[in-house]
């Protein structure tokens, strides 16, 4: 997203316990005047207020800390940067269990509060011993209209465009009108998300048209950190002219990726037949119908420009298959082992978890190191089994090399590694999924 200050509200003041309600109101209101409602502006404003909490009473008392509130168009994003010699917030676990007859436990039960009120939340080391904590909320949006579309009659030549909102909006219903499918992105059912997405930079449209401007398919890509743009898509809904429309909108979003520092595409949610072979298998993912059915689902990646090559962190039993697998997909690395030489653990290990209830899918990535990752992943495999989420996936920064300490205790809880995605992190992504199947 591109750094319009005009979206960004500042405070810089020290974590002390009198100014709560300074930050509190000021993160409220400024999520109303970004566009978020009552609702999620007042669950905002309570992870504020518990997350400033903390920091006053045990992590950075006393010290300056910046809170920036800032407008994604669709999201509000609060980013909370402090000094720490000491980080231990382990009930900012969406798993975090809480006794309510310790008080030390209820001391720290907001921070678990504040986790389920909002839609994101990542933590992240900067410079010398200096973190940010970001947290976002969505704005709600009205779900796809029940529209009926009548069947295409797609004209003469097609051509591809960038569409206006309305363009968007008639691209997202289209898409939404076909068959579900599970794989594909929440914001897809929400036409006006997409438009503001679009409007903030979060990602990109295309869609193509015949001479009449009828809609006959469309892509949305977004940049996954740097070096990579994820692309989610094409879609066709003139199945007649399947290779062509596709094609069409394949060459348009990669003359327009070319012309970016990105190494190359990736793609998780399913494309059309006819460009399979214009990319990379990347792996196959577990997807499972609504009657408990299991079907493979591949995953596909092209690069762009030369492979520059990196360094990886694993463990030793996975040494083998990262080898196989980077030989496959012709990518240089670097493998470097890591082990366990007795040093020192403390404190509460934190996993992010994006959870995709409508999709009974789960996704889950460290945080921050702890002395606790066996249990802290028992923890998450409970929680998550009780809120029936069928699949469950764990991705490891190959470019960090402490989450390489996690890749046996995975593999020790049923996980299994499902695929590499190249450039996704400071190097790669390795993914592991759970076996349910397993015990």
């Amino acid at each position: 997203m591109s750094q319009d200050y005009t979206r960004i509200v500042t405070l810089h003041l020290a974590a002390q316990m009198p100014l709560l309600p300074v930050v509190t109101q000021c993160v409220e209101t400024a999520a109303r005047v970004f566009g978020l409602g009552r609702e999620e502006s007042l669950k905002l404003s309570l992870a504020t207020e518990e997350i400033f909490s903390y920091l006053s009473g045990k992590v950075c008392q006393g010290e300056n800390i910046d809170i920036r509130c800032v407008n994604g168009i669709y999201c509000s994003r609060v980013e909370f940067r402090f000094p720490v010699s000491v980080l231990d917030m382990g009930s900012l676990n969406i798993a975090a269990s809480v006794d309510y007859e310790n008080e030390d436990d209820l001391a720290e039960m907001g921070l678990a509060l504040a986790s389920r009120s909002v839609d994101y939340l990542n933590i992240t080391a900067e410079r010398k011993n200096h973190i940010c904590l970001t947290i976002i909320k969505d704005k709600q949006y009205p779900p796809v209209a029940e529209e009926y579309f009548a069947p295409l009659d797609i004209q003469g030549a097609i051509t591809v465009e960038t569409p206006d909102p309305e363009g968007v909006k008639r691209y997202v219903s289209r898409l939404a009108q076909g068959p579900p499918d599970p794989r594909r992105p929440q914001f897809f059912q929400y036409p006006g998300q997409v438009v503001d997405m679009a409007a903030s930079g979060e990602c990109q449209v295309l869609t193509a048209v015949d001479v009449k401007g009828e809609c006959a398919g469309g892509v949305l890509f977004h940049f996954w950190r740097s070096r990579i743009i994820e692309v989610f898509g094409p879609h066709v809904f003139a199945q007649e002219r399947e290779a062509e429309i596709a094609g069409m909108l394949l060459d348009a979003c990669i003359a327009k990726s070319a012309r970016t520092k990105a190494i190359g595409l990736v793609n998780l949610t399913g494309m059309p037949l006819s460009l399979q072979s214009q990319f990379e298998l990347l792996g196959l993912i577990e997807n499972y119908t609504m009657d408990g059915v299991k079907i493979d689902r591949p995953s596909f990646f092209r690069l762009l420009h030369e492979d520059p090559g990196c360094r990886i962190f694993a463990d030793r039993k996975l040494k083998d298959y990262l080898q196989r697998e980077y030989k496959r997909l012709f990518l240089a690395r670097e493998i470097r082992e890591v082990h366990d030489n007795g040093e020192m653990k403390a404190g509460a290990s934190i996993f992010a978890t994006e959870m995709r209830r409508e999709r009974e899918l789960a996704i889950l990535s460290p945080l921050w190191p702890g002395a606790d990752l066996d249990a802290n992943v028992k923890r998450h495999l409970r929680f998550l089994r009780g809120e029936t989420v069928n699949r469950i996936l764990f991705a490891l920064d190959l470019g960090v090399s402490w989450h390489a300490s996690i890749m046996t205790v995975l593999m020790a809880n049923q996980f299994r590694p499902a695929l590499i995605i190249p450039f996704a992190g400071q190097a790669d992504l390795l993914v592991f999924q759970h076996d349910r199947t397993e015990p």
